[in-house]
């Protein structure tokens, strides 16, 4: 149950969460190699696999060496060479795309797709999200691990707000299911929405 994982300051209120069929499980304080390890058990099973925001490709290789066919792409286009360059052994498709849109993409092609601590980058995360959506083959899946705000003038309140926030914008693809992790150190998020078949 919701209530159970997630702090009540951080529940806005039980509707939203149940009206997507939302499940939250609590997890271990995160550091990104344990999020780089539940997002690679979470693409169990998907080929191909997106990595949006691939920056120099650890996910992406991760994958890689687990059987899976991966395109990383990423804007940056010294992120992409460093990519390359570490990860040269390994059989990844990387590319220069904008997050926002995935132009250089074809649609409904990936099982998986991931987002990892890209939507704070991004002008419009919303626009990120729904081009990830569109690349998504029918009964694909889209991880999404996000950081909440921290820092001197991060509070409960800036919590609740970011989180509402992104729960709107996940709402918004109207997902078949979604699976959220909220970890006790309210310092992660980490989302599984799956496409309809």
């Amino acid at each position: 149950m919701i209530a159970s994982c997630i702090p009540r300051r951080l529940a806005p209120s039980p509707a939203p969460w149940a009206e997507l069929g939302r499940e939250a499980t609590p997890v271990a304080p995160l550091d990104e190699a344990w999020v780089r390890r539940w997002l690679v058990r979470q693409c169990a099973g998907a080929d191909p696999v997106l990595d949006i925001g691939c920056g120099s490709g650890d996910l992406a290789a991760a994958l890689a060496r687990r059987g899976h066919r991966v395109t990383g792409i990423d804007q940056d286009g010294a992120q992409l060479a460093q990519a390359r360059q570490r990860h040269a052994a390994l059989e990844v498709q990387w590319l220069r795309d904008d997050a926002e849109r995935l132009a250089h993409l074809p649609r409904a092609t990936f099982a998986a797709a991931t987002l990892v601590f890209v939507l704070h980058h991004l002008r419009r995360p919303p626009s990120g999200l729904a081009a990830a959506w569109r690349a998504l083959a029918p009964g694909g899946r889209l991880l999404v691990a996000e950081m909440l705000p921290k820092g001197p003038n991060a509070n409960d309140a800036c919590h609740q707000i970011q989180l509402k926030q992104w729960l709107a914008w996940l709402g918004a693809l109207r997902p078949a299911g979604m699976r959220l992790t909220a970890p006790p150190s309210q310092e992660w998020v980490l989302a599984r929405l799956s496409k309809r078949a």
